[in-house]
Order: structure tokens, then sequence, then C-alpha cells
């Protein structure tokens, strides 16, 4: 089973209890090797016993005990309190209403027990990198991709600050990281369940190009829907950029470039991922004479608690920011009472909304 670094603070908190003043501690090479941690780490942790009057050291008689810190100043012994802890909330720094939305109502989720939160938003990993090296070690960190990269080199200098990290995505399932994500292949199924129950048949799917693994995943069920379904004729619209990046106009461009002679597109509902705004896709869709839901039904796939992507309007399939900041809560909260569970991944539940996008198919338009 993998040690942390946290139980090599208790295992030397319980020695400095048991222990007589001068008695030595295990040598750091012996740490090192029993715990499977770095010298780096191994000097941290008994500089903070130091710090605390736990344990002195001195050339030539090496490191030892003291009588639980009763020798060390009053403010060298306070430590904090066992409720509170510390907290990064690590963004990509990029306009996606729903990753900044996520980070504040987390950060008022843990402040609300007590805890310190500190938020730091980045646009280039290896600055964040510089950054964090001068920030004290931290009981916890969030960071958030963005549909960005996160370098390898950047969750290791993470590692090295705390040993609780959890990434907001299923980008890392597998990893000793704890992920929270969403996969879209069962809001995907539920969203046309919803057309085909009103009569739509031929249906479409709008996501990105982007080999993300939850869009992979969606894409996957989509094909599944296909094979299964012989009454439904189901095409995919896959859009060459991100939701932060000209997405819902790429989208709406090559939807108007599939419209037949008479202005009609050759399916009667559309399922579309990563609509950051909803008002202003529907006002796209009308540019092109598509008005929702009279001659195009539309359910998004996207945050079902956030106005500006359903835009009081849209029927929206997918989560609620509410249910993926619980997710993130516990799944740190489970980390601290457990270091040594298994790791894995949580999905975020499936919520849906009802909107006014979604109109039963006109007889004869499915033909």
């Amino acid at each position: 089973m993998r040690k942390t670094t946290s139980d090599l603070e208790q295992h030397l908190e319980e020695l400095a209890q048991t222990s007589q003043p001068g008695d030595r501690l295990p040598t750091i090479r012996d740490l090192m090797r029993r715990f499977g941690l770095s010298q780096m780490v191994v000097q941290r942790v008994l500089q903070d016993l130091k710090d605390r009057g736990l344990i002195d050291s001195q050339v030539g008689r090496g490191t030892y005990f003291q009588a639980a810190g009763t020798n060390a100043p009053a403010a060298s012994r306070a430590t904090k309190p066992s409720s509170t802890r510390s907290i990064l909330l690590l963004r990509r720094s990029i306009s996606i209403t729903r990753g900044r939305v996520l980070l504040e109502r987390l950060q008022q989720r843990f402040a609300a027990d007590g805890h310190r939160v500190l938020e730091v938003s980045y646009t280039d990993p290896e600055h964040a990198r510089t950054v964090l090296k001068g920030l004290p070690r931290l009981d916890a960190c969030v960071i958030q991709s963005s549909f960005k990269t996160i370098t390898i080199d950047l969750l290791h200098a993470l590692r090295e600050k705390t040993e609780v990290l959890a990434v907001d995505g299923a980008a890392l399932v597998g990893a000793d990281i704890e992920a929270v994500g969403m996969e879209w292949g069962e809001p995907l199924a539920a969203a046309v369940a919803l057309l085909h129950a009103q009569g739509h048949r031929r249906i479409a799917y709008a996501t990105t190009a982007h080999h993300f693994l939850a869009t992979q995943l969606g894409l996957r069920r989509f094909d599944d829907l296909q094979r299964s379904q012989a009454d439904l004729t189901l095409s995919s619209i896959q859009v060459p950029h991100l939701p932060d990046a000209d997405y819902a106009s790429t989208l709406v461009d090559l939807i108007q470039a599939q419209l037949a002679p008479s202005g009609r597109p050759p399916f009667t509902a559309l399922v579309a991922w990563g609509i950051e705004d909803g008002a202003q896709f529907r006002t796209l869709l009308a540019n092109i004479g598509l008005t929702v839901p009279k001659s195009l039904s539309v359910v998004l796939l996207g945050r079902t608690d956030l106005p500006n992507e359903h835009a009081d309007f849209f029927d929206t399939v997918g989560c609620s920011v509410t249910d993926q900041v619980e997710c993130l809560y516990e799944a740190i909260n489970a980390r601290w009472k457990s270091p040594a569970r298994e790791y894995g991944i949580r999905l975020i539940p499936v919520s849906s909304r009802a909107g006014a996008s979604v109109a039963p198919v006109k007889p004869g338009r499915n033909a």
C-alpha cells in the first residue's frame, strides 16, 4: 500500500509523544526507504516538527526529540487547529463561466467549514510552477483544466505541495489523483430519448472534434444508439473548436452549410454539447432562418443550473454545478479521512432541466 506524507507525519507525531527527550530520530535515509518519499519531502516534514519545537538537531549529535515542544517558544509550538485546513484552487484563465462559478462555490463550501482557501488563475503552466514554489505546504488542491493540457511537470509541482490533489474532470482516471467528472454518454442518450418521444427520427449530435475522454465516451454512446435503434437516423457534427473559441458560431456555420434550398436542415432535432451562451446560440440559429423549436428542436448538453447556458429557454440534460461542487468537496474530505483509500473517479449525477426548445415533429418532417 502506498505511503503518504500524512503517514510519515502521523508516525513522527506518535514517536514524539512516546519518546524521551534526547532520543534519536530515524535517519532521513531510513524514513525515505520506509515511506517511499523523496529526501525533499522528508526534510520538509522534519522542518515542520522542528518549527513546532518537537525535535532539534545539532552537528555531531544528529536529530533528536525534545520534551513535546515544551522548550520551544509558545509561538513556535502553536499549530493550526486540526479542523482548519488550507486549500488551493488552481484554474486556467479562460472565459468559461462554469469554471469560474464552480470554483467560487467550492471556495464558499470550504470556507463555511472554517478552512482557508486560496484561488490562483494562470495562463502558463511554467509560470504556475514558479508561483507554486513560493507557496507554503497545502492540505489539498483542486486543479481545473478547462480543456487545456495539465502538464506532468505541473502535477509534479503540485504533488510536492500537497498529497490531496483533485482534478475537475475525468481526464486523469487511473492516476493517484481524485478525479471528478462527467460521462456525456448517459445525458446524450437521455436527450435522444426525449426527442424520440416527441416523434423526432432524424437527430444530429454536435460536439467538439478534440479528443477528450468525456466527449469521446459521448460519441461512443452515439455510435451505439445508431446501431441499436433502427428507426433513428443519427448524424454527428464535429466542431473544430472548444467552447471558449468561436464554438457556437462555427457550429451554426456548419449547420448552415447543410441547409437545403428550402432552408431546412437534414435533421429535425439537434443535441448540442458545449454551448456557453444559450441566448447567443438561439440568435445565431435565428439568423440563418432556424427558429427554435418551430423549425428545429434543440436539447443542450450542459449545466442545468447555469442561466447563461440554458438561457431560461433550452431543454438541458447534463449535470448541475451544485452537484459538481459537492462531488469535489466529498472527494477531498474522504481523502483527508482515509489517506490510504483507493483512488478512482466520481461521476457527477445526471440531471435535466425542462425548457421550451423541443416541440413535437410535424407530420411529414421525418420523411
